[in-house]
């Protein structure tokens, strides 16, 4: 067992660190400032990793390093395709031994194109952090562990919404799937190679972006502490909490997930 910075025991034993988190590493999260990606970062640090942090907001980035010294901060709106290079720029002049990305910065919006007053911008800006981001962070950051073959690992955080959408954040959906794709394409193109691909499969989490929204959610804490475990065992496909029946219905009877995820 493990406890949180608040006390509170986790439930999701950790095994020893597989040989990706055997030693110290250099790991960027993107999103680190709360939800899953706060959790991330207070449960890496935890385990002697350096942390390079990626949000978009600078003042949320610096209560962070308010309460973990040694953390360093990077503001950065992933929509922006410059922000995004500037963004790379600066991580590898400071940190050229990064060897792990966690691409978990998210947005959804839950307005269907019917609604009257559905925002257009809203495709656009759900596409650019999702997907697009990520995509770009994933060919930079191979394009650096290629250069020396170090071992390494790209981690994309996805949802069981990319296997079987709900009928609202239809565009969110759609991008999870797209990363759910990506993310076994990128894997294709580096078998045999130094760096791996690792999909974290999520079911709704109890985070800011689903406040209010669902029932039977898992802890932010708990998700964390799942995806960081199968990193550690060397998975490439890391199913939490629900979500780990989702091949298996899939398989023997998708009309159940189907509709039970239909419904958000």
């Amino acid at each position: 067992m493990r406890r949180t910075r608040a006390g509170a025991i986790l439930r999701v034993p950790i095994p020893e660190c597989g040989r990706m988190l055997s030693e110290a590493r250099t790991i960027l999260v993107t999103g680190g400032t709360s939800g899953i990606g706060l959790e991330l970062v207070y449960l890496l640090h935890g385990m002697g990793h350096r942390l390079l942090v990626v949000a978009r907001s600078p003042q949320r980035l610096a209560q962070l390093r308010l309460r973990l010294p040694g953390v360093d901060t990077y503001a950065c709106d992933l929509a922006v395709p410059d922000e995004l290079e500037r963004l790379w720029g600066q991580v590898t002049a400071h940190h050229p031994g990064i060897s792990i990305v966690i691409n978990n910065a998210a947005v959804q919006s839950t307005a269907r194109f019917t609604d009257p007053d559905f925002d257009d911008d809203s495709i656009t800006r759900e596409i650019a952090v999702n997907f697009v981001a990520p995509a770009r962070m994933a060919r930079l950051a191979i394009a650096l562990f290629q250069a020396d073959g170090r071992s390494s690992a790209i981690v994309n955080v996805s949802s069981g919404l990319a296997l079987f959408p709900k009928s609202d954040a239809a565009v969110y959906c759609a991008t999870k799937a797209a990363l759910h794709s990506l993310s076994q394409g990128l894997r294709y193109q580096l078998e045999g190679r130094s760096t791996a691909v690792v999909e974290a499969i999520l079911p709704m989490v109890d985070t800011p972006m689903t406040a209010g929204r669902g029932t039977g959610k898992i802890g932010a804490a708990q998700a964390a502490a799942e995806i960081v475990a199968g990193i550690a065992a060397g998975k490439t496909e890391v199913y939490v909490g629900k979500a780990r029946w989702l091949p298996w219905l899939a398989r023997i009877a998708p009309a159940i997930p189907r509709a039970i995820l239909r419904r958000g």
